[in-house]
């Protein structure tokens, strides 16, 4: 009999976890929703992989994408609109999908279902490829009736994040190549430029301005003590991966981006425009407040984000309106609380919700191409800055040279 841990709620709503065996995870979730526990996450526990063998998967396969994702639920709804039998509809996609690694985990889907497990427990076996919020979507779309519904859904929430990110990552492309070019460039100065000029200047016997003293002194420092300063930069960055994966270090670094001057604005914006998409899609699906926000949670990419988003559910457990819960999160501003209350006073909190987000992409557009603007002229200025004072650094004293020689 396999064996299964397990991540749920209980009535009051706090984090359980275990491990039990069971025939199925369909047995076990039956068991667990008998005993008051709302089940989050079924995985089968397997034999732990070599180190080898981990890092084949994980090199060796590439990752499933968003358009990828966007692809997968926009086809399950056609196919399911066209009255095809779920299990079909799955072996078709993974017959025909583009990505190798989607097309081995649906293969997989397909093998659950005929062992006679549900979708959404079919595809929570697969968590780096399904989220939380895609698998519980996914369930409740079972248990409704309405599963094509759902795909819909999920293609329009996939679709508006991938585009989001893709514009995300090329707004800081530019900037990226250039401060690596910018490092590179001053190792190469430092190490084959400096050293030549210092030695003309040494046999000139002529004294030097402070700026080019303090630019020979740093390439000597850097020549000479090379090896430790690499060791030192190789230790740091172990040590801060090390001390970013820990919960405490993950939320101190996603607490501090948010504060960031421009930066921190933006990803604030991302974070409520995927809040308010996440939670349209859970409000619209008919899942209850308290659950659905926990699916929220999960699918912010901000621990900070998720603790206050969890501190928000906690106050609607404890008997406080939307609206109320909402003051409690510190994300919102006086714009989202209005427009919360308004939805709440209606009944519409989808369609409110629908028009934050709306808000936000309009908003992160707008943040995304000022920040390209700005930092065009900001990295621009760097570069001059920099080369100025190299090049002052060093041919000041070649024209003391030459004004000496004149005399």
């Amino acid at each position: 009999m396999p064996t299964f841990n397990y991540q749920g709620r209980d009535a009051a709503g706090k984090l359980v976890s275990g491990e039990s065996t069971a025939v199925s995870a369909d047995t076990l979730s039956a068991s667990l929703i008998k005993e008051n526990i709302f089940p989050i996450k079924i995985t089968e526990k397997t034999e732990k992989k070599s180190f080898w063998t981990q890092l084949t998967i994980s090199y060796g396969q590439k990752k499933v994408t968003g358009s990828d994702l966007s692809l997968f639920t926009r086809q399950m709804y056609t196919l399911l609109k066209s009255g095809v039998p779920i299990m079909n509809a799955v072996k078709h996609l993974a017959d025909n999908a583009r990505s190798k690694r989607l097309a081995q985990v649906l293969k997989s889907v397909a093998e659950d279902l005929g062992a006679g497990r549900s979708l959404g427990l079919a595809m929570q076996q697969h968590p780096t490829v399904f989220s939380s919020l895609i698998v519980g979507m996914v369930r409740v779309g079972e248990n409704t009736g309405h599963l094509n519904d759902v795909f819909l859904h999920l293609t329009g929430y996939l679709e508006l994040e991938d585009s989001t990110i893709k514009r995300a990552k090329s707004a800081i492309r530019y900037p990226a190549f250039v401060i690596a070019a910018i490092f590179v460039g001053i190792i190469i100065i430092n190490i084959f430029v400096i050293p030549v000029f210092a030695k003309v200047y040494a046999r000139a016997n002529i004294p030097l301005p402070k700026l080019t003293i303090m630019l020979i002194k740093f390439s000597t420092f850097f020549i000479t003590y090379w090896p430790m300063i690499l060791i030192f930069a190789i230790v740091s960055f172990v040590a801060l991966r090390y001390y970013l994966k820990t919960p405490k270090g993950l939320f101190a670094w996603d607490k501090f981006q948010l504060r960031l001057p421009i930066v921190g604005i933006l990803l604030k914006r991302i974070i409520l425009l995927r809040f308010a998409q996440t939670f349209a899609i859970v409000a619209s699906s008919g899942i209850p407040i308290v659950e659905g926000l926990t699916l929220v949670a999960q699918s912010i990419n901000n621990a900070y984000a998720r603790q206050e988003i969890m501190a928000m559910q906690d106050a609607i457990q404890h008997g406080n309106s939307i609206l109320q819960a909402a003051r409690v999160c510190k994300l919102f501003t006086s714009i989202e609380l209005q427009m919360l209350g308004v939805a709440e006073e209606t009944g519409e909190l989808g369609a409110m919700l629908n028009e934050i987000a709306f808000y936000y992409q309009r908003e992160v557009d707008y943040d995304l191409k000022r920040l390209t603007d700005l930092i065009e002229p900001v990295l621009l200025i760097a570069i001059s800055i920099m080369v100025l004072l190299m090049a002052l650094a060093v041919y000041l004293p070649i024209w003391n040279m030459v004004k000496l020689a004149h005399q």
